[in-house]
């Protein structure tokens, strides 16, 4: 799941739940009881309201309470404010929120962004957070870029940093087939997932039952291309789902892999039992970002060390090897809710915990606190240092992440990640030589993508 412009919506995910649960951040339940003022805050990541999901010696799957750290911090909030907070988790269905919005319902104060929301949608349904000026001078100007505005306004607040799409590997499998790191080039990186297929284990756990996983294309492409945001930048390219452009290329390169079974060949019935096979080294990775290494981690079974667990970056696909850093943690406020500045105070109180957000996976960025790095970012920090992984800021939200949307949109192609899901079903796995499918559908692709950017008549512009 991703935000605006395929870029990571950092830190979202991803439990998903098929029903809303509720669940009480204090004992104080009665809002109107005691007369304090109680936030009602929507969160897809489930985990942090209800712990880490874990299994018994039984193999019986269940929740730990201690490690259900937002809702243990939010504590602490309201001792201090007196203001009681409700959580709602939210599942992979994001209609959810949207029908509260459309209605300015005043039932649902705040929520933490896990999918895909427009400019138009954030000028039209959410709270300014503060001015983009004020926004600056408190989280740094590069990052702000990357964050959602209307009119000189935040529609939603990142409170933290993290790295994005990278790779969290099972330690154990890769040096099951002679690695001892990730390998720094595309050639050599196939040649080991490979050895990790033929050893009879899964390569990568994509999790394809559901299409948000194909939205990580969106940023893998910047490494593929060598270049800033090279998802946006298909406004400059005149076929871009065509293998010539960072975008294409990177759809190949994905569907390439199912082509030679490096996917799951199960299904995972949810993102939980896709986690586990990494946790569990029946598989060897998962390419995704930092978010959700924590979870992994969190997984390992009993008698493994929690360190086989790693996170690198990935390899260099033929431009230099680089790494994300992307605004994390999005929030944002509903324009019909009545707490709009308890609201603005619970974030800053969120903003401006180090230890929490390393201990969830991120890096604060609040100018007024000391950050913590997570102990999992070691390795990609230690390579940036030594010049061997290229840091690339997340590009700011510009006119053309605008007109790249809507021409996406025109043409179908946005909603639910269909840009790079539909090519990618195309190759029929029990035929792997036979392409037709697949580049009929990505003519099509650059077909709508070109007929709707004439009718626009828009271009990229530096």
């Amino acid at each position: 799941m991703k935000n605006l412009n395929g870029r990571s919506a950092a830190g979202l995910m991803l439990i998903g739940l098929p029903v809303l649960v509720m669940f009480a951040a204090c004992n104080k339940t009665q809002s109107s009881a005691n007369g304090s003022k109680k936030l009602v805050v929507y969160t897809h990541q489930t985990q942090l309201i209800l712990g880490d999901e874990k299994k018994d010696a039984n193999g019986n799957t269940y929740r730990d309470p201690s490690t259900a750290w937002q809702k243990i911090l939010t504590e602490q909030f309201t001792a201090e404010t007196g203001i009681e907070v409700e959580f709602v988790g939210y599942g992979s269905d994001s209609n959810v929120i949207k029908q509260l919005l459309q209605v300015r319902d005043p039932g649902m104060d705040l929520f933490s962004v896990g999918f895909t929301i427009t400019n138009d949608e954030y000028a039209k349904y959410m709270a300014p957070v503060m001015p983009v000026a004020e926004a600056e001078a408190l989280y740094g100007k590069e990052l702000v870029a990357a964050m959602p505005q209307v009119d000189g306004t935040l529609r939603a607040l990142n409170i933290a940093k993290e790295f994005g799409e990278a790779l969290t590997y099972n330690e154990n499998v890769i040096k099951s087939v002679g690695y001892d790191e990730i390998p720094a080039t595309i050639a050599e990186f196939n040649a080991m997932l490979q050895k990790i297929k033929d050893a009879g284990l899964t390569p990568i756990s994509l999790h394809r039952v559901e299409n948000w996983p194909m939205s990580v294309l969106g940023n893998v492409s910047t490494y593929v291309g060598g270049r800033t945001d090279s998802f946006v930048k298909m406004l400059a390219d005149p076929e871009p789902f065509s293998e010539a452009y960072p975008v294409g290329k990177t759809i190949k390169i994905y569907t390439e892999w199912k082509s030679k079974g490096y996917f799951e060949q199960e299904v995972y019935p949810d993102f939980g039992i896709a986690m586990d096979s990494v946790s569990y080294g029946k598989a060897g990775m998962m390419l995704f970002g930092s978010w959700v290494v924590q979870q992994i981690i969190s997984r390992v079974p009993a008698g493994t060390s929690p360190e086989v667990i790693k996170f690198d970056a990935a390899p260099d696909f033929g431009n230099g090897r680089y790494i994300l850093v992307n605004p994390a943690q999005p929030y944002a406020i509903n324009a019909g809710s009545r707490h709009i500045e308890e609201a603005k105070q619970y974030l800053d109180f969120l903003a401006r915990q180090p230890a929490y957000l390393a201990q969830i996976g991120c890096i604060a960025i609040h100018r007024d606190v000391t950050p913590i790095a997570p102990a999992h970012f070691a390795l990609i920090q230690g390579r940036v240092e030594r010049g061997e992984v290229e840091q690339i800021i997340a590009a700011p939200l510009t006119q053309n992440s605008i007109d790249n949307d809507e021409i996406l949109k025109d043409a179908n192609l946005l909603a639910d990640n269909k840009w790079a899901g539909l090519p990618f079903d195309a190759l029929d796995i029990t035929k792997p030589n036979d392409w037709t499918a697949y580049n009929a559908q990505i003519k099509r692709q650059n077909d709508l993508y070109n007929q709707y950017r004439q009718e626009r008549g828009v271009s990229y512009t530096n």
